[in-house]
């Protein structure tokens, strides 16, 4: 934890703080980049409780070191601007200043194939712009140098998974990762059963999928193959013009499931 200063300056930490949230990606991102701090900020979404669930469960199983976890509930709450869709705009801003009290090296967890802007190369240096003006030398703090950055943001989630898994992480752990957005819990249905059609649901079962994962039969509500937006989407993917490299992901996905 950071003891905050009340006399005195402020001084750099020069600790790396990876924004975590017990999703496969942040927990991918901790296995193989080893951060000092790994924050998370309940934000009052509407899939929080299952989501602090699964994190004090890979605690419980090893798969994360809980003196690196700093969990910061009820500083902020966003749940008033959540999105039918789970989107909560410029999220990714709010948590990066939260993370500056924390060390100076701050990464976000995004991938190739993430289309959100506050998850591109461009908010990354701006944010990075923005922090180290807030944090030159003044009154009330030394000087602080910071680097936002995503170093995996070239790869897709299934190259990640691939690297991961030829590291030695655990694929046990992936499952027990939690990527989705309309849990069963919502609907008091099953509260450790991820619902298999949302977005998330559905690029997470790609790169386990494709990495030749056994995924268990009643993990998902449904089948994410059979997800009712697909078909929409799929001229895009075959054009490879919906999320770029990943498109490809999809298509060996698909292609195996007889989609395509």
């Amino acid at each position: 934890m950071v003891n905050m200063v009340t006399s005195g300056k402020q001084e750099a930490t020069g600790k790396s703080v990876l924004l975590y949230s017990g999703g496969m990606d942040s927990l991918m991102f901790d296995y193989l980049m080893k951060p000092d701090v790994l924050l998370y900020i309940p934000t009052g979404s509407e899939y929080e409780m299952i989501e602090s669930s699964k994190i004090r469960l890979l605690g419980k199983y090893g798969y994360l070191d809980e003196d690196k976890l700093v969990v910061l509930p009820r500083v902020l709450n966003l749940s008033k601007f959540e999105r039918d869709d789970a989107i909560v705009p410029n999220r990714n801003a709010h948590l990066m200043l939260l993370a500056s009290m924390y060390g100076e090296d701050l990464i976000l967890g995004s991938v190739q194939g993430d289309r959100s802007f506050d998850k591109d190369p461009i908010f990354y240096q701006k944010m990075t712009d923005l922090l180290n003006h807030m944090w030159k030398e003044q009154h009330w703090t030394e000087e602080r140098v910071f680097k936002v950055s995503s170093p995996y943001k070239d790869k897709t989630k299934t190259e990640i998974v691939k690297e991961y898994l030829e590291k030695g992480g655990s694929a046990d752990a992936l499952l027990l990762s939690w990527s989705c957005y309309d849990p069963q819990s919502r609907y008091l249905l099953d509260p450790e059963r991820a619902c298999g059609w949302c977005k998330p649901c559905f690029r997470k079962w790609i790169s386990l999928h494709n990495n030749n994962i056994s995924i268990p039969e009643d993990y998902y509500a449904n089948n994410p193959w059979e997800a009712p937006w697909l078909e929409k989407l799929i001229p895009s993917v075959l054009e490879k013009n919906y999320r770029g490299k990943e498109d490809y992901d999809w298509c060996d996905a698909l292609t195996s499931k007889g989609v395509l």
